[in-house]
């Protein structure tokens, strides 16, 4: 084949790729008006069965054509995301509850700047107030009694470290809308709840389980810690109200034992996974060239894990009041498998694989 015979097939596979975009625009156009019939007749926005069907027929399709039905079904995911953001975007706008004076406290941070993004697409009046400066695009006040008492809610969205003060601060003015924190852990500020409770304050808490750039909210989940406020629960709920977002209700006393397993204990193993391959004397490089699957799954948490906000990480274990428990687990489950993987007998190990497997639902 001579090169100019190459650069003309090129050409024709740069024109076939763009048809299948102008293919995909008209997907996404049929979508939104699917979209705008579930939004009018109040249907959710995601039909399980109804991917699994494209899926299922995507990858047929690919087998009929010879190719790959892994390929098939790439395409689809990506079709069927395409498609629900579009939809979720509808529905996230469309708020039918009260416009709400919503104060958001560390609202230059990156969950700070989310939750004033979608806050704002829906329609509710939002003041920044932030020592870090101005968020650009919303009105900003460098008082925090302006902010605290021009609103109907306060959110409470600053870093761990200096939470506990801030949220002191924010009672002491007793302010009359009701405060919510989003914090990953609530151990720094849980005396302050208390007493802001004891004040007769309207109190609740949240905790967003995502990032700040997330994609779409459908399979996402927001905990509702209760306080013991259930007009505040109500109230801030009702913000959420007609997304996709998964809602879980929980004590706000029992949020910080659940964060010790689920971000505490899944933090503590990466690190500690890291720092024996750190200690190994073996390169990056030297591993990567006998890398298994489950190798390479484990590397790639361990890499977001060290590539994220160090200080954060320390906060999350240093500031759980649980963390004590969590390392006794981690140092009771690790002397449990040292001694099952170099007993003469396999009992032990089978006996704690079985428990793992009961554990997760597995035969």
């Amino acid at each position: 084949m001579s090169e100019m015979e190459l650069d003309k097939l090129r050409r024709r596979i740069r024109r076939l790729d763009g048809r299948i975009l102008e293919l995909a625009r008209k997907r996404i156009d049929l979508a939104e008006t699917i979209g705008r019939w579930k939004l009018a007749h109040g249907v959710p926005i995601r039909n399980y069965e109804a991917e699994r069907d494209v899926l299922e027929l995507a990858a047929e399709r690919c087998s009929d054509l010879g190719l790959d039905p892994t390929l098939g079904r790439a395409i689809a995911r990506a079709l069927i995301g395409g498609a629900v953001k579009v939809q979720e975007d509808l529905h996230e706008q469309k708020y039918d509850g009260t416009k709400k004076r919503i104060s958001i406290i560390g609202g230059k941070g990156k969950m700070g700047q989310w939750v004033a993004q979608y806050l704002y697409s829906r329609g509710h009046r939002v003041t920044i107030h932030d020592t870090a400066g101005r968020l650009r695009g919303f009105h900003n006040t460098s008082r925090l009694d302006r902010a605290v008492h021009g609103a109907e809610i306060i959110i409470v969205a600053v870093p761990l470290q200096p939470a506990g003060r801030i949220y002191a601060e924010i009672r002491a003015m007793k302010p009359s809308g009701t405060i919510v924190d989003l914090l990953s852990l609530k151990s720094p500020i849980m005396k302050e709840i208390e007493k802001a409770l004891a004040d007769g304050l309207s109190v609740t808490s949240i905790h967003p389980l995502f990032g700040p750039d997330v994609y779409l909210l459908s399979d996402r989940i927001l905990l509702l810690c209760r306080c013991g406020s259930p007009r505040a629960d109500r109230e801030v709920a009702d913000l959420f109200e007609g997304t996709s977002l998964d809602t879980v209700e929980m004590d706000v006393a029992e949020h910080d034992r659940a964060m010790g397993i689920v971000l505490g204990l899944s933090h503590a193993v990466g690190f500690v996974f890291t720092e024996a391959m750190a200690l190994s004397g073996l390169t990056k490089t030297d591993l990567d060239r006998v890398a298994t699957v489950t190798y390479e799954k484990q590397v790639r948490t361990a890499e977001e894990l060290v590539g994220e906000n160090p200080r954060l990480y320390y906060d999350i274990q240093k500031m759980n009041r649980y963390s004590s428990e969590v390392y006794s687990l981690f140092e009771r489950a690790l002397t449990r498998f040292r001694k099952a993987s170099t007993s003469r007998s396999d009992r032990a190990f089978l006996a704690m694989i079985k428990r793992g497997r009961e554990f997760f639902g597995k035969k």
